[in-house]
C-alpha cells in the first residue's frame, strides 16, 4: 500500500474539510435566517396585538367623548400617544369627518319616497285620487293654496332634518402606528357615529 493511500485511510483531505465547512456554514446561515424570521414575525404579531387592544380602548373613549359633547360643525382632528397605558412608542390619530353629501329636501324625498321634489310627490297623491275618479286619466298637479302651503311647510321641515343629520353623523378614522424596524407598522379603523342629542349641552 502506498503512502498516499495510507494518508487517505487515516483522515480527510484539506479540500474535503473545506467543502464540509462550507456546507455547515450554509446550513447554519439558513437556520439563523429561519430563526430570525420567526422572531421578527413573533414581535410583529405581539406589536399588532398590543396596538389592536389599545385601538379598541381608544375608539371606545372617542365614542364616549362624542356622545357626551357632540360634534363640532367642522372636521375634527386629535393625536397623541398611549403613554398613560404604558406604551409611549405607540401613537394614535383621530379624524372625524363631516359628511359632504347633498341632504336637501329633494334628496331626502328621493331616498324616502322616490320623488324628486314635493310638487311631484303631492301631484302623484292628488292625481292618484283624481285619476281613480275620472277612470285613470292623466294626473295633474292640484293648484290648491292649501297644497302649496303644505309643500312649503314640508320643504322647510325636510331642510331642518337634512341639516340635523349632517350635524349628527360623522365618519371617524382612528390610525394607530408604532415603530417596527426601519419602517413603522400602522393600521386604520373606520367607523360611523350618530349622536342626535349629546349628554352635555354645549
Amino acid at each position: 500500500m502506498t503512502r498516499r493511500a495510507c494518508a487517505r485511510g487515516r483522515g480527510f483531505t484539506l479540500l474535503e474539510v473545506m467543502v464540509a465547512l462550507a456546507i455547515l456554514a450554509a446550513g447554519l446561515l439558513a437556520v439563523s435566517e429561519l430563526v430570525g424570521g420567526a422572531l421578527r414575525n413573533g414581535m410583529r404579531a405581539m406589536h399588532l396585538e398590543t396596538a389592536t387592544l389599545l385601538a379598541r380602548a381608544k375608539l371606545a373613549e372617542v365614542e364616549d367623548g362624542f356622545e357626551r359633547k357632540g360634534f363640532r360643525d367642522f372636521d375634527q382632528e386629535d393625536e397623541g400617544t398611549f403613554e398613560k397605558e404604558g406604551h409611549p412608542e405607540v401613537r394614535w390619530k383621530v379624524h372625524a369627518v363631516k359628511p359632504q353629501v347633498d341632504l336637501g329636501p329633494e334628496r331626502i324625498l328621493q331616498m324616502l319616497g322616490g320623488a324628486s321634489d314635493l310638487a311631484t310627490l303631492l301631484g302623484k297623491q292628488a292625481g292618484g285620487d283624481q285619476g281613480a275618479a275620472s277612470g285613470g286619466g292623466p294626473t295633474t298637479l292640484n293648484t290648491d293654496p292649501r297644497q302649496t302651503l303644505m309643500a312649503a311647510t314640508l320643504n322647510q321641515q325636510l331642510t331642518v332634518i337634512g341639516e340635523q343629520i349632517k350635524k349628527s353623523v360623522r365618519e371617524v378614522r382612528l390610525t394607530v402606528s408604532w415603530p417596527e424596524g426601519k419602517t413603522d407598522g400602522t393600521f386604520t379603523v373606520v367607523t360611523h357615529l350618530v349622536v342626535l342629542s349629546p349628554k352635555e349641552n354645549p
